[in-house]
């Protein structure tokens, strides 16, 4: 999945999905597999069928989600976990950031992990330490 956009003043999923697409996305992770007013039914009040159906349709399209056809209804599945995007997101992001500012966004990064929680820099410490000897590992 190719990231298209990034908000910086929206959180979680909707930083590069639109708000819709986030909650359709979110529904069908809980549901596994689900029709489109199985959707609309987990969203709940206000989710409008035909709306629903054109963001699932879309989703498809941008290989969100699976669609086959049961009966005469559509089912879809995701075509990710939740973790398998969050991970491919993130290191879109960051690939972007060291393209376009270099090391200096290493330095931001540990800053900003240090200014959140000094146990978060510790950890970052550990990963960096396991990876480094993992790589050392595989090049022997």
């Amino acid at each position: 999945m190719q990231l298209q956009n990034f908000r910086l003043n929206e959180q979680g999923l909707m930083r590069f999905l639109g708000k819709l697409e986030a909650s359709v996305m979110l529904a069908i992770w809980d549901l596994s597999t689900a029709t489109v007013q199985d959707v609309v039914d987990h969203i709940g009040t206000g989710a409008n069928y035909k709306t629903i159906m054109t963001v699932m349709n879309r989703l498809e399209s941008k290989n969100f989600l699976q669609r086959s056809k049961q009966s005469r209804a559509y089912v879809y599945k995701p075509s990710v976990t939740r973790k398998e995007l969050d991970e491919s997101l993130s290191r879109q992001v960051i690939d972007g950031l060291l393209g376009d500012f270099g090391p200096k966004v290493l330095v931001q990064f540990i800053d900003v992990v240090s200014e959140a929680d000094q146990a978060n820099l510790h950890e970052l410490l550990d990963i960096i330490e396991n990876k480094l000897a993992a790589d050392e590992e595989s090049t022997q």
